[in-house]
């Protein structure tokens, strides 16, 4: 069975630590997946992403999951994006005007806050071509979007996985306040 380097799975919560040279500090983004439809060869996510600083922000937003690509309608570095086309193979590349992307790995090893990965994809992006720096993503099977450092001319920045668990029930969390 392939590996689910994108798994769309209801009521998960990821926990991001952003830099960014466009902030002083360290944000937290959480990632939430809320409710998954359709079927396994085309699921829609809606996804919840509050990103907190000195104030929060939350945004919706749907991740498409079919037969041929994993596409975010929005992220924590840019917008939304191709994450990468489905099967994953060694080598397939894609443009995302202005953007050059290739899967360079499914083989690297990670280790971060959140724990050890092994056979990560490793996803390349020529920003603009190569001509305003790059980024390379990471993806672990089972999990998800894991690590991202992103080196552009307008910005630098890391993306890093602290944990991954069940999104919060909203009742349970208001009664605590």
């Amino acid at each position: 069975m392939p590996k689910d380097y994108f798994p769309l799975k209801e009521k998960t919560r990821y926990e991001y630590s952003y830099k960014s040279t466009e902030f002083d500090g360290e944000a937290k983004v959480f990632i939430d997946i809320l409710k998954v439809s359709g079927k396994a060869d085309k699921q829609v996510a809606e996804a919840r992403m509050t990103f907190t600083l000195r104030d929060t922000s939350i945004t919706l937003y749907k991740i498409k999951k079919d037969k041929k690509w994993v596409i975010t309608e929005d992220g924590i570095v840019i917008g939304g994006r191709k994450e990468f086309p489905l099967p994953v193979k060694e080598g397939i590349k894609w443009d995302e005007y202005p953007d050059a992307n290739e899967i360079v790995s499914l083989t690297d090893k990670l280790s971060i806050k959140a724990g050890k990965f092994s056979d990560c994809l490793k996803v390349l992006t020529k920003i603009a071509g190569g001509d305003a720096g790059t980024a390379v993503r990471y993806y672990a099977p089972s999990v998800g979007y894991v690590f991202e450092d992103y080196s552009a001319e307008d910005k630098t920045c890391k993306v890093e996985l602290l944990s991954v668990s069940k999104v919060p029930d909203e009742k349970k969390e208001k009664e605590k306040k």
